[in-house]
């Protein structure tokens, strides 16, 4: 990658130094990351609370309190939350679209069990937040893929029909990250990871560096 940084032939000289600069700041990355975590927890808690406002006065709030748990059956029986970017996006990529649905749905869903369970300790759980930004990356890069192909194919761009392969091909991976990510938050297998990175993090902490011995021996 380093290399490609000078070479003018494939266009994307700066990219690629760009990107090298950027994995070199992995901290500030890092704190991005946890960043973009907590602010959509942030989004939802908000939520939740005005819900939870609702709930001491059901009488008043009948509608509110109705729609809420309608959306929660819906998602608990797969069927979604009835968003749709249908009419929104062209007609071409409704199969990516309905992919990034159904990722919004799932997104939407682990925010707020993740809140139910952690509460406002939820800003320790940095090793979920982490997954959770990048899901959240990984969905707004799949909106934005959608809105690109989607004009191109409207006007009729002589990219359009790459453009849409494109988007195909963004959509499907992303959410294939998405939808692992998240669905593993809750398994044995992922929170021992989680418990394991604790560990190895506190010995690192405490030891200033590695803990193992070096294998060449200095």
């Amino acid at each position: 990658g380093g290399g490609m940084g000078f070479m003018k032939e494939s266009g994307v000289e700066q990219v690629m130094r760009d990107l090298r600069i950027f994995r070199i700041f992995e901290g500030t990355n890092d704190i991005l990351r946890l960043f973009i975590g907590l602010y959509g927890f942030q989004n939802a808690g908000n939520q939740l609370r005005g819900l939870q406002q609702a709930v001491k006065n059901p009488f008043g709030n009948a509608g509110l309190l109705v729609s809420e748990a309608g959306k929660r059956v819906r998602r608990r029986a797969g069927l979604g939350t009835g968003i749709t970017l249908k009419g929104v996006v062209h007609p071409s990529l409704e199969s990516s679209s309905e992919q990034a649905v159904e990722a919004i749905d799932l997104f939407a869903g682990v925010i707020e069990n993740q809140l139910f369970k952690h509460g406002k300790k939820v800003v320790e759980e940095q090793f979920m937040l982490k997954q959770i930004a990048d899901s959240a990356i990984d969905i707004y890069a799949m909106v934005v893929v959608l809105s690109r192909a989607s004009r191109a194919l409207e006007e009729g761009q002589a990219t359009a029909e790459h453009e849409k392969v494109l988007c195909e091909t963004w959509c499907m991976e992303a959410y294939k990250r998405v939808t692992q990510n998240l669905t593993s938050l809750p398994s044995s297998t992922t929170q021992q990871i989680f418990k394991n990175f604790r560990v190895i993090s506190k010995a690192m902490v405490e030891k200033g560096g590695v803990v193992s011995p070096y294998t060449l021996g200095f």
